[in-house]
């Protein structure tokens, strides 16, 4: 070792004395979104933001907007079940003339007015399946909010993703240039070979590299979710593991309960209606003529004949098997597969939990093991660079052992990311919109 070693191991020492101490390690990365409070200050809202932003991106979204628009047209169908009748009322006439005959001055005036007649039971089942509709919209709309709700998740885990990403890239270009101020000087001092000095540089480069690349996708994350939310950014705390609920309060198994009770509606609807609606009317006739005779064996007549008459008309259509049959078979057809879907529905959400919960373990035992791994990494990491600022290892072994402690940093975050992200899988499995 050469003269000026004593004092090139000091000054090393002193840069590397940061990399030592304590906890602030150059391993650990932190996001915006998962910093103390104290630490970010006013930028992060107190609480969970998961409702906040639900509500957000419900109120956007043009599924759940037309679902609102369609439980509205069918609850308009209530205006029916309140009528006197089921259809519209009618109002009819008719006028003849007579054009040859022995009718002179013949013609004939009718008016009628009238309308269809609820068959008996048909107006409340009419009412139950308008009922059974508007509550089956709901639903969907409760299960369309979870639909948005996983979206959002995903979204965010996707950006706090990214943001740790750019967290390990920040840390390693700052590591890098760090490093490579120390190589430079130790090339300048004939303590290195400029060989050192080009891997330290392209070690900068890369790691600038990467953190371009890394904050271009926070930042398109960023967008992506703010897009989904109308302009509310993935910061704060997006939510917490709730408790398993019943599962029969899971909207994925509600809406198959709400179709099966409005498709047992409307086959009682079907059973109430054997023909279409019958039909009654009331109208009235005048007729005026003047009668005579042209027989040449009678004698001519001239007579005034005037009548005014009242009446009642009705229309009773008789059910047929070929009417009746079909629309049957298509309710019992309705009803079978709103069953089907009800229990795939509760096969597909119990096995989605269960998934989610042992997705969940595996996410905390990888995580425990990834602090584990970026720990033995750092003491590594500082003992290897106490070695090369003493000269006892060459550069390439610190950087291999620099790679290792790099690799360990993204396992660290990607592993405290999927925690979050098993969370937020199990409430969305368990059909935890608020």
């Amino acid at each position: 070792m050469s003269r000026r070693a004593p004092l090139l191991v000091i000054a090393v020492c002193a840069l590397a004395a940061p990399a030592f101490a304590g906890p602030k390690a150059s391993g650990e990365v932190t996001v915006k979104g998962d910093r103390p409070a104290e630490r970010r200050g006013k930028k992060t809202p107190l609480g969970h933001v998961l409702m906040r932003h639900l509500d957000m991106a419900v109120a956007i979204d043009a599924q759940s907007r037309g679902l609102a628009a369609q439980g509205g047209a069918i609850s308009s169908r209530y205006a029916t079940t309140r009528s006197v009748t089921p259809g519209s009322p009618f109002v009819g006439g008719t006028q003849r003339n007579a054009v040859a005959g022995n009718l002179r001055d013949y013609n004939e005036t009718e008016l009628e007015a009238g309308m269809p007649l609820w068959l008996p039971g048909q107006r409340d089942a009419m009412e139950a399946t308008v009922t059974t509709g508007v509550a089956e919209i709901d639903e969907r709309l409760a299960q369309r909010r979870l639909e948005v709700a996983g979206l959002l998740r995903d979204a965010w885990w996707n950006a706090q993703r990214a943001a740790r990403e750019a967290g390990v890239a920040r840390s390693r270009v700052a590591t890098a240039r760090e490093i490579g101020a120390d190589m430079t000087r130790r090339v300048e001092l004939g303590d290195a070979a400029q060989a050192d000095a080009l891997l330290a540089k392209n070690e900068l480069l890369a790691a600038e590299t990467e953190l371009a690349q890394a904050e271009g996708a926070e930042k398109v994350a960023r967008v992506t979710y703010e897009a989904l939310t109308g302009g509310a950014p993935p910061d704060g705390t997006l939510e917490s593991a709730k408790p398993a609920g019943d599962i029969e309060d899971h909207p994925a198994l509600r809406t198959p309960i709400a179709a099966l009770r409005r498709a047992e509606a409307h086959a009682r609807l079907v059973e109430a209606t054997p023909i279409d609606n019958p039909e009654v009317g009331v109208f009235g006739r005048k007729e005026h003529n003047r009668q005579y005779s042209t027989d040449p064996s009678q004698q001519i007549t001239d007579q005034l004949t005037n009548a005014t008459t009242v009446g009642v008309r009705f229309r009773i259509p008789l059910p047929t098997p070929g009417r009746n049959e079909p629309r049957q078979a298509e309710a019992l057809a309705e009803m079978t597969r709103a069953q089907a879907d009800y229990e795939k529905a509760v096969r597909m959400v119990l096995a989605e939990i269960q998934a989610a919960r042992v997705n969940l373990a595996a996410a905390k035992r990888a995580a425990g093991i990834a602090d584990q791994r970026l720990a033995v990494a750092n003491e590594q990491f500082a003992l290897t660079r106490k070695s090369f600022a003493l000269g006892e290892i060459g550069a390439l072994d610190f950087y291999r052992v620099r790679q290792l402690q790099l690799d360990a940093q993204r396992s660290q975050a990607a592993a405290a990311v999927a925690v979050g992200a098993a969370v937020s899988r199990l409430n969305q499995a368990q059909g935890y919109a608020p």
